[in-house]
């Protein structure tokens, strides 16, 4: 056995470390639910919370109380009307709530006359339905050997299956959803053997091809495409979805005041921490040793707490700023652009580490006049410019997506068109990059984009 000595350097992050990194990097929402999980296994802490909606509330409840006190006999009856108007709109409109894909389907199998033994397989197979509208992989194998069908008995169930309401609804495939659709709405022959047998030619917009392949004009060609392009390729859009919601809640907030810009954070929708008076009076006052230990150990860990929350706000504040004084012109005009920025340059300008800047805007949003934005949206890859020295890939972005939207449908740009055009305003780059751009905002190449007479 060979013995040798090995002399390394390590940084551990120490538990209470750990525990400031992890609150920096927090949103409003994550912060929420920590401080509330906090509360019950700290009993030192203790938290309290008035948010604007039920201040708003409280508000609404005394003057409409004042009124009310002020008012005559016929305007306690108008009142009392008015409430019950509120009371039968709010139930009607719960009575109107949208249905899953899947409450849908069980809806009209419940009420299809056939056999019971039927709508068992058929209530299996829409349990078995994804949100989109499509059959799960293998869910039909399963029914079959769930409920032993045999010959074209499970034929048969898909068939009834894919007749229910949203035309398309469990389908296998694409060409499956746009064949089911296509029959349901008696197309045209032509359409129908396109997407039997050139649906992947039709995704490359290949219509001159197809129409000679079918030996049809181009013309036939278009408007059987035309009817295919009318059809859904997700029927289960449009329905609730069974996911739960994932809110988002601003973190900061930029307004503009009397020309300047005012960076502040959202501190009113998280609950304010602080240490329980009667624990601290036990401390003072006559306790045992045993519980004089557990509130000090307890007490410590509440202070760190609430000092880690402090510092979370303020980094958090300081590294809003130094994004907003840096994209100014983006908050200040409706059409300004986000510039070129690191996250280096923040981290320099903070005097911090750069994993310090990371953690603060991560998972975090900012809210300004023109909407929510990441905070890392703010953060953006420069490349040379002859006019600025430097511009940010979002502006290049716009400039892409503004001359697609702009250009010739008959004879769309190619990539390496717009990266001469991109060149030619001084902007330097690759079609390769143009092309990743393209396709990182969702545009068809130029074949996919060409439009025919």
């Amino acid at each position: 056995m060979d013995l040798s000595l090995q002399l390394a350097q390590k940084q551990i992050l120490s538990q209470r470390m750990q525990q400031s990194v992890e609150i920096l990097q927090m949103n409003t929402i994550m912060l929420t639910e920590y401080i509330h999980e906090l509360t019950q296994e700290n009993p030192l802490l203790e938290w309290q919370e008035v948010s604007d909606e039920q201040a708003v509330k409280e508000d609404k409840l005394l003057r409409k109380l004042e009124w009310l006190e002020e008012a005559d006999e016929q305007n306690r009856s108008m009142y009392r009307v008015e409430q019950e108007d509120e009371r039968d709109e709010r139930d009607s409109i719960g009575k109107r709530e949208r249905e899953s894909l899947r409450e849908y389907l069980l809806f009209q199998i419940n009420i299809l006359n056939v056999d019971e033994g039927v709508k068992c397989v058929l209530r299996f197979l829409a349990e078995s339905t994804e949100e989109s509208g499509y059959l799960e992989k293998g869910a039909l194998e399963a029914a079959e050997k769930k409920y032993h069908l045999k010959g074209n008995c499970s034929e048969d169930i898909m068939g009834l299956l894919q007749s229910l309401d949203p035309p398309g609804v469990g389908a296998r495939s694409l060409q499956e959803c746009l064949l089911i659709q296509l029959k349901q709405k008696n197309a045209s022959p032509i359409a129908i053997i396109m997407v039997e047998k050139y649906l992947t030619d039709l995704a490359k917009n290949r219509m001159s091809y197809v129409a000679k392949q079918m030996r049809v004009t181009l013309e036939v060609a278009q408007d059987a495409f035309e009817e295919i392009k009318n059809c859904e390729p997700k029927p289960g859009r449009g329905f609730l979805s069974e996911r739960p919601v994932e809110y988002i809640l601003p973190d900061v907030f930029v307004q503009k005041q009397e020309g300047e810009l005012l960076v502040t954070v959202n501190s009113s929708s998280s609950p304010r921490l602080f240490i329980s008076q009667s624990y601290l009076k036990m401390l003072r006052e006559g306790a045992s040793d045993e519980a004089k230990e557990f509130i000090s150990n307890k007490l410590r860990q509440a202070e760190w707490v609430i000092q880690c929350i402090s510092k979370r706000e303020s980094t958090l504040l300081e590294t809003a700023k130094c994004i907003v004084n840096h994209q100014e012109e983006f908050f200040i005009r409706p059409d300004g652009q986000i510039r070129p920025l690191r996250l280096a340059d923040i981290a320099e300008c903070m005097q911090v580490h750069e994993s310090t800047v990371s953690r603060a805007v991560r998972d975090k949003y900012l809210q300004c006049d023109r909407g929510i934005f990441p905070l890392s949206s703010f953060f953006s890859k420069a490349l040379s410019s002859e006019e600025t020295g430097t511009i940010s890939a979002d502006s290049i972005q716009q400039k892409i997506r503004l001359m697609i939207e702009r250009e010739n449908k008959m004879k769309p740009y190619s990539d390496r068109e717009l990266t001469e055009a991109l060149q030619k305003e001084g902007i330097q780059i690759s079609r390769r990059t143009v092309a990743k751009y393209r396709e990182g905002m969702g545009i068809a190449g130029a074949s996919g984009r060409k439009r025919y007479e």
